[in-house]
């Protein structure tokens, strides 16, 4: 597996690359986020770990630029109580966040987790095509793939992998654990920033401001569903 890793702390960034290169990942690394964009043109990646406060170009403008062309998972890393940061960085695309200072077992598992995500979403099996039609929405299971009156939507395959859970379980509520855990694979801390992020983000890519709650329902206090066709 590829790995991009762009931060501007040579301490962080020598740390980090000889441990995940000791965990057999080939690791690319960019100290400002000029650099980054210009080895993102270049290489194929897996997987980007992106610090937020970088030189020449911050690491919003890097992210902008990956979700133009790319639904590659990005790990964006912020500083603690960072929330601000972390919300506009999830909102342009970012697939995750860890906040520093972060250990490396943590960081580790977040880069498994998210490849795991991106490899079954990129996946495509066109003899056993499971297709679900939701309205005007049609979700090929096995493709990955989702359009809405005949036309393409990109989504990421964290968003994809939230559409396919509730619309192959219609009616059923989930709650914010449930679909984190299923989701992310990990322990529900009260990340409700993640999550809430990705579903809002999900909801404006499927419809307009008019027909907004059209397709994922809020169930206020419990989570959320798609109602039963």
């Amino acid at each position: 597996m590829n790995i991009l890793l762009v931060e501007d702390d040579k301490n962080i960034c020598e740390m980090v690359c000889d441990f995940l290169k000791s965990e057999n990942y080939n690791v690319t690394t960019a100290i400002d986020g000029k650099m980054a964009i210009d080895i993102f043109k270049e290489h194929t990646f897996d997987i980007v770990l992106l610090d937020l406060m970088l030189p020449k170009s911050s690491g919003l403008e890097v992210l902008k630029y990956i979700r133009s062309v790319s639904v590659i998972p990005v790990i964006i890393a912020t500083a603690k109580d960072s929330d601000t940061d972390k919300m506009l960085g999830l909102n342009l695309g970012a697939d995750d966040y860890i906040t520093k200072p972060f250990s490396l077992v943590e960081l580790l598992a977040r880069i498994k987790a998210n490849i795991r995500r991106a490899t079954v979403y990129s996946h495509s099996d066109s003899s056993h095509d499971k297709i679900i039609q939701y309205k005007d929405l049609v979700i090929n299971v096995s493709k990955y793939t989702i359009s809405k009156n005949g036309t393409d939507l990109n989504l990421t395959h964290t968003e994809f992998e939230i559409i396919r859970l509730l619309a192959t379980n219609q009616g059923r509520a989930f709650s914010k654990e449930q679909l984190y855990n299923i989701i992310w694979k990990e322990a529900y801390y009260g990340n409700e920033n993640v999550l809430n992020t990705h579903i809002n983000r999900l909801r404006n890519k499927l419809s307009d401001e008019r027909e907004k709650n059209t397709y994922i329902k809020t169930l206020w206090g419990i989570g959320y569903k798609m109602e039963e066709e």
